[in-house]
C-alpha cells in the first residue's frame, strides 16, 4: 500500500543529500591548521614570516623580557610558551604574502612585490606553512595582473603536486557575482598551468557591511574552493560608522557571530581580525635612558597581553584562528589556541570517546561521562563535538596521526600526508 510512496520518498530523499552535499565540501585536513594567520609585505622580507616564531624569540629578548614575565602577565601557559620558543618547528602556521593593502599604489612597488611573491613562494622552504596569496581586490586597476602574473609564474618547472601557492585570500569581497568571477578566473587558470579543479583554495575577507549581509550567497557560489572567512575590522568600522575600531564592541561581536555560523555551516574556518596595537617600543635608538627603556619594555607587554586577550575572545566566540602582524603577535596567537586544545583535555577526549564507544557497543546510544560536578550527557552529538576537536587537534600536530587514523578522525590519505610532512 505504501510501496510506491515510499520509492518516491527515497528518490526525494536521494535529491536533497544531493543538494546538501553540494552547498560545500569536504576541505583537506591541513586547511585546519590556521590558528595564526600571518600577514607580510611581498615587497619587503616575506621570507622571514614563515620561521615567524624564531624572530618572536628575539624580539623578545631585545626588550629584556622572559617567558616567565609573559606568562604572569598575561595568564598564558609558561609550558607551552617554552615549547614555541625553545622547539624545532618554528614555521608559522599560515602565511599570507600580501600585494594589496600592504603595496604603494605605484608601478614601481607593484612590480616589486610580484617579484618578492614570485621568489618567496619558489625559494624558500615553506615546511608546514600554508603558503597565500593575496592579490589585489576589484576595485584597485592591477588586481588581474597580481593573479595572471604570479600565480602561472610559479608553477614553471613544476608538477601539479609540486605547486607552491595553497590558495589566494581576497580581500573587500562584496557580491556573488565578484566571487564567481575570482572563481572563474582560478579555473582559468589551473587549466592552462595543468592543475587540478580547484587545487587553488580560496579564502574571503569579510571587511562591510554589505559583504556581511551578501556572505552567504557569496560562499555558496565558492564552496568547493572555500577554506576560510576572514573578519577584517578595520574596514568594517570605517565602513559602519563605528566611533572606534574595538575589538570587543558589540557590533563587532555581532558579526563574527555571523561569520563563525556560515563557516560552521561550510566546515570551514571562521578567522579573527589583526589586533592593530603592535607589540613595537615607544623610544627608538642606541642611547636611551633606563626610564624609557622601561617605558618600552612596559608597552611591548600591554602589546602582548591585549593581542593574547583578543585571541582568547574570538575563540571563545567560535573562531578557529586569527590574524597576526608581528612575530610576538603570532607567538601569543598561538599560545591562545593551543591553550583551546592542551595536551590534558586532548586526553580527557580520548577517555571520553573510548567510554562513549564502549558504551553504543553496549547497545546504549546515551551515557553519562565525565566525574561529579564536570558529569554530562553523552550521544552522537557530544561525541561529533569531540571529534572535530580532535580532529583539529591533529591539524595542528598535538594529536598523533596513527591514534587519529585508529579512531577514524582521519582518512588513509590524510594519514600518509601528516606522516610525509
Amino acid at each position: 500500500e505504501f510501496a510506491a510512496l515510499a520509492g518516491d520518498a527515497a528518490r526525494r530523499r536521494g535529491e536533497l543529500l544531493r543538494q546538501r552535499a553540494g552547498l560545500s565540501a569536504e576541505m583537506p585536513l591541513k586547511f585546519w591548521n590556521q590558528q595564526a594567520h600571518f600577514t607580510t609585505p611581498a615587497g619587503g622580507t616575506p621570507e622571514k614570516a614563515i620561521r615567524g616564531l624564531a624572530s618572536a624569540g628575539k624580539i623578545l629578548k631585545r626588550f629584556g623580557i622572559t617567558p616567565e614575565e609573559i606568562a604572569e602577565r598575561t595568564g598564558a601557559p609558561l609550558a607551552t610558551l617554552l615549547e614555541f620558543l625553545n622547539g624545532e618547528d618554528q614555521y608559522s602556521p599560515f602565511v599570507m604574502v600580501d600585494v594589496e593593502d600592504a603595496v604603494a599604489l605605484t608601478e614601481e612597488s607593484i612590480d616589486r612585490a610580484r617579484l618578492g611573491a614570485v621568489r618567496v613562494f619558489t625559494q624558500e622552504d615553506w615546511g608546514r606553512a600554508l603558503p597565500f596569496y593575496r592579490p589585489g581586490g576589484l576595485k584597485l586597476e592591477g588586481c588581474v595582473d597580481d593573479m595572471l602574473t604570479v600565480l602561472p609564474e610559479v608553477a614553471k618547472g613544476r608538477e601539479p603536486r609540486d605547486y607552491p601557492i595553497a590558495g589566494i585570500v581576497w580581500p573587500k569581497s562584496e557580491h556573488p557575482d565578484e566571487i564567481a568571477w575570482v572563481c572563474d578566473v582560478l579555473a582559468e587558470i589551473e587549466k592552462k598551468i595543468g592543475l587540478e579543479e580547484n587545487q587553488i583554495k580560496l579564502e574571503l575577507l569579510i571587511e562591510s557591511g554589505y559583504a556581511l549581509a551578501q556572505a552567504v550567497a557569496m560562499t555558496s557560489v565558492c564552496a568547493h574552493r572555500l577554506v576560510g572567512i576572514i573578519w577584517g575590522i578595520a574596514d568594517y568600522s570605517a565602513d559602519t560608522n563605528l566611533p572606534a575600531i574595538r575589538n570587543d564592541h558589540p557590533v563587532c561581536d555581532w558579526a563574527r557571530f555571523e561569520i563563525v555560523n556560515i563557516a560552521g555551516a561550510l566546515n570551514v574556518p571562521a578567522i579573527d581580525n589583526m589586533t592593530l596595537n603592535y607589540p613595537t617600543p615607544i623610544y627608538r635608538g642606541k642611547d636611551l635612558t633606563s626610564e624609557q627603556t622601561l617605558a618600552n619594555k612596559e608597552k611591548v607587554l600591554g602589546a602582548l597581553q591585549e593581542v593574547y586577550d583578543d585571541a582568547v575572545h574570538g575563540m571563545q566566540l567560535g573562531m578557529s584562528g586569527k590574524w597576526a602582524g608581528h612575530p610576538a603577535q603570532l607567538l601569543m596567537v598561538m599560545l591562545a589556541y593551543r591553550g583551546a586544545i592542551p595536551a590534558e583535555k586532548i586526553q580527557e577526549d580520548l577517555r571520553e570517546i573510548e567510554a562513549y564507544g564502549q558504551s553504543v557497543a553496549a547497545g546504549a546510544g546515551a551515557t553519562m561521562l565525565g566525574d561529579g560536578h564536570q558529569a554530562y550527557m553523552a550521544d552522537r552529538a557530544t561525541d561529533r563535538h569531540l571529534r572535530a576537536r580532535l580532529r583539529r587537534a591533529t591539524a595542528w600536530g598535538s594529536l598523533p596521526p596513527g591514534k587519529a587514523l585508529e579512531l577514524g578522525l582521519i582518512t588513509e590519505a590524510e594519514h600518509r600526508q601528516l606522516m610525509a610532512s
